[in-house]
C-alpha cells in the first residue's frame, strides 16, 4: 500500500489517503480463478453429453477433475434399446489456469442395453429377451479450453479397451415361458470403434462460475 498526505484547500489539516500498489492488483486479477464450470459436447463415441469440472484450489490451480454423462434411446425392428456413457477423470492444464491446452485421464463406460420382442427361436416361435454390454476404457485426450464466462472447449483421443461388437441374451418364448435358448444379436455401428478402443473426439461450450479471489487480497 502507498500513502499519500496532502493539504486540504479547506483546513488546515493532514488528510490520509491510501491506493493499491500496482503489484497488489496484479496480484488480483492473477487469483481470479472461474472454478467450477458446466456445458455440453457433441461428438464421438456420443453423440452429445452434459458435463462438469471443478479446478482444484491447490496445485497451483492446473488439476480439475470432471465428469461427464449422456443417455439416448431408440425403438426400430423390434428393438427397445438405450445407450448410456458416463466418465469420470481430471485433467492437466499446462500453462493457463483452467483455460488453455491441457491433456485428460478418464475412465468411461458406454453401457448398451437392449429388450427384443420379436426373436425367431429354432422351435419355430417367437421369443423375447433382454441383453446387455458395457464398453469400458481408459481414455487418454488432448484439449484446448478458452477463457471467459463462456467457454469453448475441443478434444481429440483414444480409449483403450474391449469392445464387444453383439450381445449374448436368452430368448424366452411368448407363449411358452418355460422354453428359452441363447441368443445373440450385434450392436449397431458406433463410429470411431473398433475391437481395441474407441476415437474420441468433440467440440463443446458452456458457463463458468465462481470467480474466487485470495483470501486477505482487495475485491
Amino acid at each position: 500500500m502507498i500513502p499519500l498526505f496532502g493539504l486540504s484547500n479547506n483546513k488546515d489539516m493532514f488528510e490520509f489517503w491510501t491506493y493499491p500498489s500496482e503489484k497488489d492488483s496484479l496480484s488480483i486479477e492473477y487469483n481470479q480463478t472461474k472454478r467450477f464450470s458446466t456445458g455440453i459436447k457433441f461428438g464421438t463415441p456420443y453423440m452429445a453429453v452434459l458435463g462438469a469440472q471443478y479446478i482444484l484450489p491447490f496445485f497451483n490451480n492446473h488439476f480439475a477433475p470432471y465428469f461427464d454423462y449422456s443417455q439416448y434411446s431408440y425403438e426400430k425392428n423390434n428393438e427397445n434399446a438405450q445407450f448410456r456413457f458416463s466418465e469420470w477423470g481430471i485433467s492437466y492444464f499446462f500453462k493457463e489456469r483452467g483455460k488453455g491446452i491441457y491433456m485428460g485421464l478418464s475412465r468411461s463406460n458406454l453401457s448398451y442395453e437392449v429388450d427384443y420382442m420379436n426373436v425367431a427361436l429354432k422351435n419355430g416361435s417367437k421369443g423375447s429377451g433382454n441383453g446387455k454390454v458395457d464398453m469400458r476404457t481408459t481414455n487418454l485426450r488432448l484439449g484446448l479450453k478458452s477463457g471467459g464466462g463462456i467457454y469453448f472447449k475441443i478434444e481429440m483421443g483414444y480409449g483403450f479397451g474391449d469392445i464387444p461388437n453383439s450381445v449374448n441374451f436368452r430368448a424366452f418364448d411368448n407363449y411358452d415361458s418355460s422354453y428359452s435358448e441363447p441368443s445373440s444379436n450385434g450392436i449397431p455401428k458406433i463410429n470411431g470403434t473398433s475391437g481395441s478402443g474407441m476415437f474420441v473426439g468433440n467440440i463443446g461450450f458452456g458457463l463458468a462460475f465462481w470467480k474466487i479471489i485470495k483470501k486477505g487480497e482487495i475485491q
